[in-house]
């Protein structure tokens, strides 16, 4: 009789992975979702949920892939691995659908997110095996997309830009992507927690596509994971008229202020945009419970660099925006103008207004104008976050100096500039208390 354990042993890790998950894999493309989307029969709203359970997904595999340090991980990882820029554009061009939630499978996806942040927090080199089974749907999209475009009459990459987001050389691709997982786990210890993984992620993916096929028609409730795939479980407005016044306002804020785009990017919107329509449901709150969970929101955002003028003025654009759209909800939406007020009231017992205009002018005048126009929202920015860390909150400034006095980013002039308006706005409060 041959022994077989060597071979197995010896082989690579990735032919042990397909081993290991044949079966596991054979029972997700058995399910009914894919018999109805094979005979042309699966409803949009099903594929239309597919892509916003497999955002949720993806989005926060990438974040935490492209983030470790791991460094298996920084042997595989690269970033034309992302899948959730296309998913995100596919669920751009059926947005205006208005297509119902399943809120089973939103909830099925976020707890595989479960599995994936335990990965990443435990062992990170377990997040290959979720990228294994990720990565290895690309092989069955490549098989589905003419289902896909004929099911849903698609065309122009309009709505499947996932299922073709390697075009013609998905195999090219998989062969490199094996390639360079079988280099990254050579050491043996590490595949059976690999194929621990895979296999777990493969069981959890089932109950994603069971609650998107049959359908159970319920009462459309909206998910927070619908603005922002990582947002976890937070409350947003029942009322698309009023998260669409929420977005708009973000959009307008993030305009406002260079600084979230140059600080946070494209991610950092998506958290902006999740955030303000959580804001939108604290409007039913008694104006008490309001101003706590405001104060709270503040310290967090202040410390994590973001000054609670940034805060002020989303309240006041939010509150525009929503009078706009339901002027008859005004008493509700009213109540963020106060707290609002509260914002700017403690700021400015620190820092003066005109004062603040004073130091920014100076503050521009000394980095010139190429830079004021890159950054015309940092002087404000320093100034305000000198007071908030004033007012009991420690790390506001020196967050935010992590950032807009980084050597490697700005140029000496600049940072002299930035120290300068600092010891200025001390300055100025050691007169005021002489005063």
């Amino acid at each position: 009789m041959t022994d077989t354990t060597k071979t197995q042993d010896d082989s690579p890790m990735m032919d042990k992975l397909r081993a290991a998950c044949r079966g596991a894999h054979a029972k997700i493309d058995s399910l009914p979702f894919f018999k109805a989307l094979m005979a042309h029969q699966l409803p949009l709203a099903s594929y239309v949920g597919q892509l916003r359970a497999l955002s949720i997904i993806h989005g926060v595999m990438e974040q935490e892939l492209s983030t470790s340090t791991d460094p298996s991980v920084l042997q595989v990882w690269e970033e034309r691995l992302r899948k959730l820029p296309w998913l995100q554009a596919d669920l751009r061009f059926f947005e205006p659908r208005q297509l119902p939630e399943v809120p089973e499978a939103t909830e099925a996806a976020l707890r595989i997110t479960e599995t994936i942040r335990l990965c990443s927090a435990t062992a990170p080199y377990r997040l290959l095996g979720c990228l294994y089974v990720m990565e290895g749907t690309t092989l069955g999209n490549d098989m589905h997309r003419p289902d896909v475009v004929q099911t849903f009459q698609l065309q122009n990459l309009e709505g499947y830009r996932y299922f073709h987001n390697y075009g013609d050389s998905v195999r090219e691709q998989w062969q490199v992507f094996t390639k360079r997982m079988n280099t990254a786990l050579s050491d043996k210890p590490q595949h059976g927690a690999v194929i621990e993984t895979a296999l777990q992620m493969f069981e959890e993916l089932g109950p994603v596509f069971n609650r998107l096929y049959p359908l159970e028609m319920k009462p459309v409730t909206l998910h927070v994971t619908r603005i922002n795939p990582e947002a976890g479980h937070h409350p947003i407005p029942d009322s698309e008229v009023e998260i669409q016044a929420a977005l708009k306002a973000s959009t307008r804020v993030w305009a406002e202020f260079p600084y979230y785009e140059f600080r946070y990017g494209e991610r950092g919107k998506r958290f902006s945009d999740s955030d303000i329509c959580w804001l939108v449901t604290l409007t039913a709150l008694p104006p008490e419970d309001l101003q706590r969970q405001i104060d709270w929101l503040n310290r967090v955002l202040a410390n994590r660099g973001m000054p609670s003028i940034m805060l002020e003025r989303t309240l006041r654009v939010l509150h525009e925006e929503l009078v706009a759209v339901s002027p008859e909800c005004c008493d509700s939406y009213d109540k963020l103008l106060p707290v609002a007020d509260n914002l700017h009231r403690t700021r400015n017992e620190y820092v003066a207004d005109e004062t603040v205009l004073r130091l920014c002018q100076k503050f521009h005048q000394e980095i010139g104008p190429e830079l004021t126009e890159r950054h015309s929202d940092a002087g404000l920015l320093l100034a305000c976050a000198a007071a908030d860390t004033h007012n009991g909150i420690d790390n506001a400034l020196p967050s935010l100096l992590a950032s807009l006095a980084d050597e490697q980013h700005f140029p000496d002039e600049w940072i002299n500039a930035v120290r300068a308006i600092v010891e200025r706005l001390n300055e100025e409060r050691k007169r005021a208390g002489d005063g």
